[in-house]
């Protein structure tokens, strides 16, 4: 499942950033940015449904398994 994430503001351009992160030591930085983004978003937008809303939601998610893919990683090396 994938939504095309449109230009919606940083929060888009964070995320981005975190999921194209070459640098495993830079990563945590990158994904805490983006999150704290997109949680502004989602309180910015409140309750309404929206497409929007759906991509932060699912961009969320795969910060949480970036975060988790890469604790794995980390522990194996």
């Amino acid at each position: 499942m994938s939504t095309a994430i449109a230009n919606y503001g940083d929060w888009d351009f964070l995320y981005a950033n975190a999921l194209l992160e070459p640098d495993r030591d830079r990563l945590p930085e990158r994904i805490i940015a983006a999150e704290a983004a997109i949680s502004e978003r989602l309180e910015a937008i409140g309750n309404r449904d929206n497409p929007e809303k759906e991509a932060l939601i699912e961009a969320l998610r795969a910060l949480q398994a970036l975060r988790s893919r890469r604790g794995r990683t980390q522990i194996a090396t």
